[in-house]
């Protein structure tokens, strides 16, 4: 069973993927063919028209309740139903039954690299080394937010105005580099209960290797003390041998530490 603290930064986590429903313009969903859904404990976000795993995910289930054959069953179905070839279903593997573990079989899923989930506290962050200028962005630089991130997650250009649609919600706070008046990199901090989480961290190609992500997660670090979250999290893919993974290292360097991995399971692609 998750800790208390492991729950409280699924629900934190959870919050902050539904805002992305939450705060999308109606005509987008409908283009989008996006829909939020509740199955058991998980939370389903669904698009039939954009296959990317960090819109098509299934998170918390097993947070509350525990994971059986049916609820895995009920989840693999609602994707299938509303035409998502892809997505992902995230598990604590320690938590599953053996009911479980045949559905899981008896779908066909297959893992995926896990996700590695990070903690901090709020102490001050380590000073960043940039030429760039970082500042907290608003709607009108919610676009081009919105575009660093979509290109840099290989997300299509249609999941641009759902991403940009963060800037609507307060809990959400936006940040991005400056070479000039050039957009660079982009970074977020969404804030519920007294605790943050610390999200959508990308930079553009042509401005890589001058320190934009580690001035960002400064930034957001920084506003995090100063509204007095308790914790800090985030969350990346797992360094594995042979593929260490920058954004592992970045986040260790902030000062987090690693926190909870969580599986990841996915239908096999069709051929």
């Amino acid at each position: 069973m998750l800790s208390e603290t492991e729950r409280a930064a699924e629900e934190l986590e959870r919050a902050a993927f539904k805002s992305l429903f939450e705060n999308c313009p109606d005509k987008v969903k409908r283009a989008f063919g996006l829909r939020l859904m509740e199955i058991e404990d998980a939370t389903l976000l669904i698009s039939s028209k954009d296959p990317s795993i960090l819109i098509n995910r299934a998170i918390g289930l097993g947070t509350r309740t525990a994971v059986t054959g049916e609820s895995i069953r009920a989840v693999v179905d609602a994707y299938a139903r509303y035409g998502a070839g892809g997505f992902f279903l995230h598990l604590f593997e320690d938590d599953l039954s053996g009911d479980a573990r045949a559905a899981i079989a008896e779908l066909g899923l297959h893992k995926r690299r896990n996700w590695m989930k990070f903690i901090r506290d709020p102490a001050p962050p380590t000073p960043a080394d940039t030429d760039l200028r970082i500042e907290e962005v608003r709607s009108a630089d919610a676009a081009d937010f919105a575009r660093i991130v979509t290109e840099a997650f290989e997300m299509s250009e249609a999941a641009r105005p759902l991403v940009a649609g963060l800037a609507r919600d307060p809990r959400w706070h936006l940040f991005m580099s400056f070479d000039g008046e050039t957009p660079a990199g982009a970074g977020a901090l969404f804030v519920a209960n007294g605790q943050g989480w610390l999200d959508w961290g990308a930079t553009g190609v042509n401005f890589r290797r001058r320190g934009s992500q580690a001035a960002i997660m400064a930034a957001r670090i920084a506003l995090a003390r100063a509204l007095h979250c308790r914790n800090l999290f985030t969350e990346t893919g797992e360094a594995v041998e042979g593929d260490p993974q920058h954004s592992h290292g970045n986040i260790l360097r902030a000062g987090f530490a690693e926190f909870k991995s969580r599986a990841n399971y996915a239908p096999v692609p069709a051929s």
